[in-house]
């Protein structure tokens, strides 16, 4: 995500008093928007699609260093455990889950 800091940086106090030009602008554009508090920056926003993407991206990243870390614990000669051991703890997680309702 790409910062312009001549659009892209507003202080507070300009956000709060234009808030629905901000959204609207932050809607269309898909760009963060960072706001300042004394100069210094503070708080970013985003729009809704925005964060989705981001929120999505950042799944993804950890769901590849998960496969990653996966595949070379079974190229070091890990092979895990079995697949019935796998699902009775499963099943145990579901029991225990289903009691606490």
């Amino acid at each position: 995500m790409r910062i312009d800091l001549k659009e892209d940086v507003v202080s507070l106090t300009d956000f709060a008093r234009h808030t629905k030009q901000h959204a609207k602008e932050l809607a269309v554009g898909g760009r963060a928007r960072i706001l300042t508090q004394n100069g210094k920056a503070s708080v970013v926003v985003l729009s809704l699609d925005a964060f989705e993407r981001m929120a999505h991206d950042a799944e993804e990243y950890h769901m590849d260093l998960r496969l990653r870390e996966a595949l070379e614990s079974y190229a070091a000669g890990e092979r895990g455990a079995p697949v019935k051991m796998l699902a009775g703890r499963l099943r145990k997680r579901a029991d225990k889950r289903r009691a606490s309702k």
